[in-house]
């Protein structure tokens, strides 16, 4: 038997240029595979860069958006608000002070009254924009002294409505001093006794009055208020309050300075002078005025 013969069965040796042929193409099909495999890799991690500058820039922007939408554009908003408000408040206090010192000057009432009614309705369309304005505005933004201009104007021409809105913004205040939340009260008890109601008034008078500390300092502005409720009594007939308070009027203002106390008691007697031949009789002690 040749020694070329191999058993059935067995297994034929691969000779050298197979081997090496076989280990070219398991190296090559490796590179390839590493190679394939950093192409994905770089093209992954450019994926996820781009989607995460994308989703940078979309957080930059939406902030943006809502800065503008909730914060910038209201705040911009609300101060154009506020100047129009004011500029409506300065333009009917000036518009006022113009009338008074026009009917100083000028002593025919034709020309006083002709002033008048061209005033007034300016005053009006002022009042108008500031009622406006304020329905849209917080209550911290709007001051009491503005809001004093509006109600007295507004008391002044008749227009009590208006002139209630006003009050309840100024009586709705609490981040204000004594003398303004006085004020606010006074306004008040001025507003119920012009729309008939006097008990309310009277105890709103007494309230801006109590409001003010009993001290010698308080004393001017308290006896102002006193003054003030005791006009509005004589006007409404209210005769036994009004000669009650009356008298507590002249003995407060006892300890007014000479001037104030001359002032505020020339104030009361012209108003109940006007008011003679009313349901209220002389007071007996208006002399002492």
């Amino acid at each position: 038997m040749s020694n070329s013969m191999q058993a059935p069965g067995a297994t034929v040796p691969p000779t050298a240029a197979a081997s090496t042929d076989l280990l070219l193409k398991n190296f090559e099909d490796r590179i390839g595979e590493l190679e394939k495999n950093s192409h994905k890799t770089i093209f992954k991690k450019l994926i996820e860069s781009a989607s995460a500058s994308a989703l940078f820039l979309g957080l930059v922007l939406t902030f943006a958006s809502l800065h503008e939408t909730f914060i910038a554009k209201p705040e911009a908003e609300r101060i154009t608000r506020l100047s129009q408000f004011n500029q409506a408040v300065n333009s009917a206090a000036k518009q006022r002070q113009e009338l008074i010192k026009f009917s100083l000057d000028s002593s025919a009432p034709q020309l006083r009254l002709a002033m008048a009614s061209a005033i007034t309705p300016q005053i009006l369309n002022d009042i108008s924009t500031a009622r406006a304005m304020l329905r849209d505005m917080k209550n911290e933004d709007v001051g009491i002294p503005q809001l004093l201009i509006l109600i007295n104007e507004a008391y002044t021409i008749g227009d009590f409505q208006i002139a209630g809105t006003f009050v309840a913004r100024a009586i709705a205040k609490t981040d204000v001093t004594p003398y303004l939340r006085s004020e606010a009260r006074r306004y008040q008890g001025k507003l119920f006794y012009a729309t008939g109601e006097p008990a309310k008034g009277r105890a709103a008078f007494i309230e801006a009055m109590n409001t003010l500390a009993d001290t010698p300092q308080n004393l001017p502005a308290r006896a102002y208020v006193l003054a003030d409720l005791v006009v509005a009594e004589y006007m409404m007939r209210d005769c036994d309050n009004g000669a009650r308070d009356l008298q507590q009027f002249i003995e407060m203002s006892r300890g007014l300075y000479t001037q104030q106390r001359l002032q505020l008691g020339a104030t009361v007697k012209d108003a109940l002078t006007q008011l003679q031949g009313g349901s209220c009789p002389i007071p007996a002690n208006f002399s002492d005025l």
